[in-house]
């Protein structure tokens, strides 16, 4: 599957604002077990592999580069329990890329209340990971002009300014605390 999204980071206040402005078709507790090799190798080639639990499943997701700015080819499959180690067996069989055996080096935790829209959906995001929490809005898309116009709708009303736009992924925003917590100074 390839998944095209846009994304903005918000201050406390927006995102209370954003979430007082819809009625939400639902809100999702989740929490991403990421994974990865001791020296982050990868992160280093821009693929994500984290097992997802939402209300008691798993689900191991592999996300790697597309060819379109906005995009990440992203797989899939349901695992029977949390694993501490997956193999490079085990991520080639669902990536068909060779990779490396990884182990489970964290956890982020967010709460996402979700709105649809035709072509469009709003995922707002918040995040705690390492004692830290941040808030972002993910707009997820079939039809990039719906997203984008959306998108401009929300930043208008919440009063976004065009640095916001500069958004690193969860699993960046992660790996930096990760990397400032297990490498101390």
């Amino acid at each position: 599957m390839i998944e095209n999204e846009f994304k903005i980071m918000l201050s406390k206040e927006q995102y209370e604002k954003l979430l007082s402005m819809y009625n939400w078709d639902e809100v999702i507790e989740q929490t991403n077990h990421y994974y990865d090799t001791d020296d982050l190798r990868l992160s280093q080639q821009r693929v994500t592999c984290r097992v997802r639990e939402i209300a008691g499943e798993f689900f191991l997701q592999i996300k790697m580069p597309a060819e379109r700015e906005f995009s990440r080819v992203e797989l899939s499959e349901k695992l029977p329990s949390l694993p501490e180690i997956i193999s490079k067996n085990e991520l080639f069989e669902l990536s068909g890329r060779e990779l490396f055996d990884v182990k489970r080096i964290g956890q982020l935790f967010t709460k996402r209340s979700v709105k649809r829209f035709d072509g469009a959906e709003i995922d707002l995001d918040l995040s705690v990971y390492f004692s830290k929490t941040d808030y972002e809005l993910e707009i997820e898309f079939t039809d990039e002009n719906a997203a984008r116009e959306i998108l401009s709708e929300i930043k208008t009303r919440i009063g976004a300014t065009e640095a916001q736009d500069v958004c690193t992924g969860k699993i960046r925003r992660f790996l930096e605390e990760f990397q400032k917590n297990n490498n101390p100074r």
